[in-house]
């Protein structure tokens, strides 16, 4: 038995070690987007960040990408911006593409980075552009890629 397996029937996340989210290592940028009331109960595997530690892969290019958004986008604008459906996007994108070994590799995103290039923040995976404001105004919802 694998500690996923192991930990499936916990109440609590294995990575919520002595009121410290061990998670945060590993993507610090993720952290404002759970709350420790998520790492204490049963949703806790459907925090992104559970995902992220969990998965099997994580896209090459997944600390890049996070800390982009953290460094080039202003706080201020973050916590104005930062909501239940915006989170919901990246979370759908994060499964969809991020922990994904074939369909990360299609990421409009992916491939500027594989050619060194930085890809710009409002690029999304599938080639298209969305800024949080058009999100916010048109409620602009990202559907998974067709299989």
């Amino acid at each position: 038995m694998n500690d996923k397996e192991r930990w499936r029937g916990n109440m609590a996340c294995q990575f919520y070690v002595d009121f410290t989210r061990m998670c945060i290592e590993k993507f610090p940028t993720f952290v404002r987007f759970t709350t420790l009331q998520t790492c204490e109960s049963e949703q806790y595997v459907d925090c992104p960040l559970y995902q992220v530690c969990t998965s099997n892969f994580n896209c090459e290019y997944l600390p890049s990408c996070s800390r982009l958004y953290d460094e080039k986008i202003p706080k201020f604008v973050q916590h104005i911006f930062i909501n239940k459906e915006l989170f919901k996007v990246f979370k759908n994108i994060l499964m969809n593409y991020c922990l994904s070994p074939e369909k990360s590799k299609t990421c409009a995103k992916y491939q500027l980075y594989s050619k060194g290039e930085t890809p710009p923040l409002n690029l999304m995976p599938d080639g298209s552009r969305m800024s949080p404001f058009d999100f916010l105004v048109k409620r602009k919802i990202i559907s998974p890629p067709p299989k």
